[in-house]
């Protein structure tokens, strides 16, 4: 637990140091958005890593939003089969994109895994993962890192500015690995700040107003996503301030309009189900 570039949460940090210490063979570890899960799970495998998989979309490019294949599933199962005298670990990078075929044969991996393989699993939506995929796993869910430790990474970042800092803090207080993304990106800092803007006006602008998002995100299903993840955050830091079911039932209707954008429904349909 002694990497530099990890900054976790200090409850977190003590689970992560036991299952360093005697890893299971099969473990799900989760957190929201941002928190850095798979450096988490690369630390976590050390030297053994054998294979690391991730959704990639229709191209094959390493796509967040894209999809684990069958395909990729049954590759690692063939590499999985070979005898071999030490350990080897396979990491499956935001698991819940596993389609359902691929998780059906992930399932087959779990019930008969190979000598000395262990699977370390991330999700920021665990929920998603077949129940008999959850129940065979090792499951430890992270927080994300505490207030304090957000503003010191930020200096250790050179991050001086005021202004920055207030900004980076909304955007991304307590994910180490979205403010490491954004510092290093000016232009995806601007972007994601004026996405930012976008998602208040979503949630609290004039009928009108909202209906203008719409139609500036209606053919751009990437900035869809993070207009609806921004939209979330908001609603949740609000939420964690002061508690109310309103909120929870927004909060509800744009996590499933997040899963049908990101499944290839009509964006300007789904964002107006929320307008209306």
């Amino acid at each position: 637990m002694s990497n530099p570039e990890l900054v976790i949460h200090p409850t977190s940090k003590k689970l992560l140091a036991k299952l360093q210490n005697d890893l299971p063979q099969s473990l799900l570890i989760s957190g929201q958005k941002g928190i850095g899960l798979r450096v988490i799970a690369e630390m976590l495998a050390g030297k053994s890593i054998a294979a690391k998989l991730q959704p990639r979309d229709a191209k094959g490019n390493p796509d967040e939003n894209g999809t684990i294949t069958v395909e990729m599933i049954r590759q690692i199962y063939e590499q999985t089969r070979a005898k071999r005298m030490s350990r080897q670990t396979v990491i499956i990078d935001n698991a819940d994109r596993m389609s359902h075929g691929a998780q059906s044969a992930f399932l087959k991996l779990l019930e008969e895994p190979g000598l000395h393989t262990t699977f370390i699993l991330t999700s920021h939506a665990s929920n998603k993962l077949l129940p008999t995929i959850r129940s065979r796993v090792q499951h430890t869910a992270l927080r994300p890192i505490t207030t304090d430790q957000t503003k010191a990474l930020m200096t250790q970042l050179g991050i001086t500015d005021p202004t920055k800092q207030t900004q980076l803090l909304y955007l991304a207080d307590g994910l180490p690995a979205e403010i490491r993304r954004l510092t290093a990106d000016d232009a995806k800092f601007a972007v994601q700040a004026a996405i930012i803007g976008d998602a208040r006006q979503l949630l609290q602008g004039t009928p009108y107003e909202k209906s203008l998002v719409v139609q500036k995100y209606k053919s751009d299903r990437p900035g869809a996503l993070l207009l609806v993840d921004s939209a979330i955050a908001i609603i949740r830091r609000t939420l964690s301030a002061k508690p109310q079911q309103t909120l929870v039932l927004q909060l509800e209707r744009l996590v499933t309009i997040r899963e049908h954008i990101a499944s290839n429904f009509s964006i300007s349909l789904q964002l107006m189900q929320f307008v209306l």
